[in-house]
């Protein structure tokens, strides 16, 4: 077994995760759709009813992505987390809600602008049933990726190169990535076999037009680097899981309460824009200020948190 996880070869070969990850997730999307519309016409899952093949694929990517970490770790050489900067951390429940807290409220505020000047308009029936789904989502989401973007890519970059480089090339793979998404098809269109590999060349449709696209790239890389210092400075996802949950909740929140009422969307840029990437990713440089305020919040807190970790 390679002891250097990081040589060229080793890192060539995590190349090969992704690939893996993508045609995993091609093969088993269509078992998963055809089996969850089973639960749901049964009644024991009426959850996932209604649901429709992309969001499965997304999922299904996911899923896969986890099946296939622990032998590309092996693959790569890699045996233990803590190679990759990872620590038990004995507090984890304060990281986990002090992460939450410094991105909740902040988002919270902006959605009370938003709202307050006119920016979004109230929706006259929403549903409250929908906060559940979002926290849910915003549970689920947000420890699934900042252990593969936290733990593994920025691991893995870390072993590879210095610290400032692997905390900007995880936050602009972080950024990217996120626009790579599933596209919508016809509701009565047939699922077969092959419809995820249908799936692949449509992965950057739904991306929004510039310059909607920059303005959420820039949202995206800053809450990057946020999450990669955070998880280097505690040696620990917690702090990241917090930050990220949070911020899901907040925005997605946002969208059920209310929609953008700004004709065209990027009429008050470079202040304000529409969100992007699901609703959850705001534009503009007053949610890029918001931002730079959790960064802050995050800068005072780990210069606390270090003097607390030193201490015997």
């Amino acid at each position: 077994m390679n002891s250097n996880p990081a040589t060229p070869q080793s890192l060539l070969r995590l190349l090969v995760y992704p690939v893996a990850v993508v045609l995993l997730a091609c093969v088993m999307s269509p078992p998963l759709y055809w089996t969850g519309n089973f639960l749901a016409e049964e009644g024991i899952l009426p959850i996932v009813e209604g649901f429709p093949f992309h969001r499965y694929f997304s999922r299904s990517v996911q899923i896969s992505a986890l099946l296939l970490l622990w032998p590309a770790f092996r693959w790569v050489g890699i045996q233990r987390i803590s190679v990759l900067g990872i620590d038990p951390n004995p507090w984890w429940k304060r990281d986990l809600a002090i992460g939450f807290v410094f991105a909740f409220l902040p988002v919270l505020a902006l959605g009370a602008g938003y709202f307050f000047y006119g920016v979004y308009e109230f929706r006259p029936n929403w549903e409250g049933a929908k906060f559940l789904r979002v926290a849910g989502t915003a549970c689920v989401v947000s420890v699934i990726e900042e252990f593969l973007f936290r733990c593994v890519f920025l691991g893995v970059c870390l072993l590879a190169m210095g610290r400032m480089a692997a905390v900007g090339i995880s936050a602009v793979f972080f950024a990217v990535v996120h626009f790579l998404k599933t596209a919508k098809q016809a509701s009565d269109a047939p699922v077969t076999w092959l419809s995820g590999f249908d799936q692949l060349p449509l992965l950057f449709s739904s991306a929004p037009p510039w310059p909607l696209l920059g303005w959420g790239f820039l949202s995206l890389f800053l809450a990057g680097i946020l999450l990669a210092v955070a998880t280097i400075r505690t040696r620990s996802l917690f702090l990241a899981i917090g930050l990220h949950a949070g911020w899901i909740l907040g925005q997605q929140g946002i969208q059920i309460l209310g929609k953008f009422d700004i004709k065209p969307s990027d009429q008050l840029l470079p202040w304000v824009g529409e969100n992007v990437v699901s609703g959850a990713v705001p534009t503009g440089l007053v949610p890029l200020a918001v931002l730079g305020f959790t960064g802050i919040l995050i800068i005072l807190f780990l210069r606390h948190a270090t003097r607390d970790r030193q201490c015997p």
